[in-house]
């Protein structure tokens, strides 16, 4: 409960803190003029000044949050808040005018109206309302920054534990002891009949292992390395496949720098292959697309199997489930995931994530 309302019994606080060093402030100064005033009545009618900018608060804060004073825009929503901070002195003076007059009524000069009360209060305090305007704006900011980075926090923790869950996946679910124990006889084989072969199939699956296990913190790494470790793994499934595996690379030189997630594509070519490819009697291919499109990285991982079911199970795993999962955490809603049957036949996996070279998440934050 206390929770809920700490924002306002923080900001009464500070109302009536602002209350009580500007009534002693003013108390000096008539000390000094040889005028002294009674400090409680001083505090009395500072109270509703601060008071009037604490109701006023919530007002402030919705325009910051429409014009924040950061990011791309800050210089623009800076000039937004000019005549924003001077309307809001005007809309405090008006009601500080009407609450204040009854009480200092013997001050007013005679004969003046309200209106020219508030013009003359007004060109008295417009720099100093300002000040407070732009304190309020400076303490949403403040605040907005700390949720923030609290948000970023939880988030952090919630990639890195789906991270390391892919790393585990892909051991278990792609490098699972059948998996291995077929490598490991396939090298057998190929040991009598290609010793050039087996020491390839050796090698790519000692990088593949070691690639996998690697201490790397990153949620997300260059297009480049994606493929390279992708390519670890399709060299031993083409060993495994022989000549029934094709693999085809049309990767945009332009999109090699861009950044994707971590163990992305390794999990949807696994998908193609054991739902699609593995099923055909006959040769199959492997197609893995990737292109920048209106500020958007596509990427395509095709096959020629037999498609998606109609009406039977989605072809979809732990690790691409998996993926969907990391995708939203990394992108929200801004990524698009789709497995759909090719029109010629086969399946295909879409997915569309922004490009960019800039790291969503620093792994070491």
């Amino acid at each position: 409960m206390l929770r809920k309302y700490r924002g306002w019994v923080f900001g009464l606080g500070a109302a009536m803190m602002m209350s009580v060093f500007i009534a002693t402030q003013n108390y000096l100064a008539y000390m000094d003029r040889g005028t002294p005033r009674s400090w409680w009545w001083l505090l009395v009618l500072e109270i509703p000044v601060w008071t009037a900018w604490l109701a006023a608060a919530p007002a402030i804060f919705a325009v910051s949050r429409r014009f924040p004073v950061s990011g791309p825009h800050r210089w623009r929503n800076l000039a937004i808040h000019l005549p924003a901070g001077a309307l809001a002195v005007l809309a405090t003076l008006v009601v500080l005018v009407v609450v204040k007059t009854p009480m200092i009524r013997a001050e007013i000069p005679e004969g003046m109206s309200r209106v020219e009360l508030i013009v003359l209060e007004y060109r008295r305090v417009f720099a100093i309302g300002m000040m407070v305007y732009f304190g309020i704006v400076a303490v949403h900011h403040a605040i907005t920054s700390q949720r923030e980075a609290e948000r970023k926090t939880l988030r952090e923790a919630q990639l890195q534990t789906l991270l390391e869950r892919s790393r585990r996946d892909l051991l278990r679910m792609q490098l699972h002891p059948h998996f291995l124990f077929n490598t490991l006889h396939a090298i057998s084989a190929l040991m009598a009949q290609d010793t050039h072969a087996a020491r390839r199939m050796i090698t790519r699956l000692s990088d593949l292992l070691r690639l996998s296990l690697e201490n790397d913190a990153a949620h997300e790494v260059t297009l480049e390395e994606e493929v390279e470790f992708l390519d670890k793994y399709l060299e031993i499934q083409k060993i495994r496949f022989g000549d029934r595996l094709t693999v085809r690379y049309d990767v945009d030189p332009s999109a090699r720098t861009l950044l994707v997630p971590r163990l992305l594509l390794q999990p949807l070519a696994e998908n193609a292959i054991t739902h699609g490819l593995s099923r055909l009697e006959g040769p199959g291919t492997l197609s893995v697309e990737a292109h920048r499109e209106n500020g958007r990285l596509i990427l395509r991982v095709l096959d020629d199997g037999p498609g998606v079911p109609a009406g039977g199970p989605r072809r979809q795993g732990v690790g691409l489930g998996n993926t969907r999962e990391r995708l939203v955490q990394l992108y929200g809603a801004d990524h698009r995931l789709v497995l759909e049957n090719r029109p010629e036949g086969g399946a295909e996996v879409r997915v569309e994530i922004p490009a960019s070279t800039v790291e969503r998440v620093s792994g070491s934050a």
